[in-house]
């Protein structure tokens, strides 16, 4: 077990939209995301910039989850502060309507910098070398089709989207989908061979700070 992570560390869960209530309306009727949560309140701007961004944050709602747990003090930063120092260490990269990232080996270094999380990247790794530092209780920003949100459904794609995964009992995977819905958001919990079904071989480790 990571030393200075409890076996019982609780994860709340972040939705990349702001609150779960927003996940279900958004992806399955197309609903505006802005009609079930105060943009505002997350330091965004304006809804333009709450309406753009909210689509490529799946790694920072991650994030957020892990500081929440591990640095109550920084996990208190609003979504946008966040965006902003990502964007400033180049792990998302903003070209006109485009985003690009998130970038492993800048967000790594920028967590390392402003949290003391310690990062490892993990470029072309199985289902199983991944679930083992879980295990001994570090987390994981594992890539996976966003088509995990329906696990019993056959998916034609592997990777493009984060989530975190932060249970490993050598059995069940358990995570936190940032665009799931309800039932497989929130503590969502698969079979490893559901999770690799998704899984892209790659992503991030992290451990609390020392």
């Amino acid at each position: 077990m990571t030393e200075g992570v409890p076996a019982t560390t609780v994860y709340p869960y972040e939705s990349q939209w702001g609150d779960l209530a927003c996940n279900r309306p958004l992806i399955e009727q197309g609903a505006n995301p802005a009609e079930f949560f105060d943009w505002s309140t997350d330091g965004y701007p304006s809804e333009r910039e709450y309406l753009f961004w909210s689509r490529h944050i799946c790694g920072l709602a991650s994030l957020r989850s892990v500081l929440r747990a591990w640095t109550p003090e920084h996990g208190r930063l609003a979504m946008f502060e966040l965006i902003r120092r990502a964007q400033r260490r180049g792990a998302l990269v903003r070209d006109g309507e485009e985003v690009g990232g998130l970038f492993y080996r800048p967000f790594v270094e920028w967590v390392g910098d402003d949290f003391g999380l310690r990062g490892t990247v993990h470029p072309d790794v199985e289902a199983a070398g991944l679930l083992a530092h879980v295990q001994e209780g570090e987390v994981a920003l594992a890539s996976v089709s966003s088509e995990i949100r329906y696990p019993e459904r056959p998916n034609v794609r592997r990777g493009g989207h984060l989530v975190l995964v932060h249970g490993f009992d050598g059995r069940r995977v358990v995570l936190h989908n940032p665009s799931g819905v309800p039932g497989s958001a929130e503590n969502a919990e698969l079979d490893v061979a559901t999770f690799e079904r998704f899984f892209a071989r790659r992503g991030v480790t992290l451990a609390p700070p020392a």
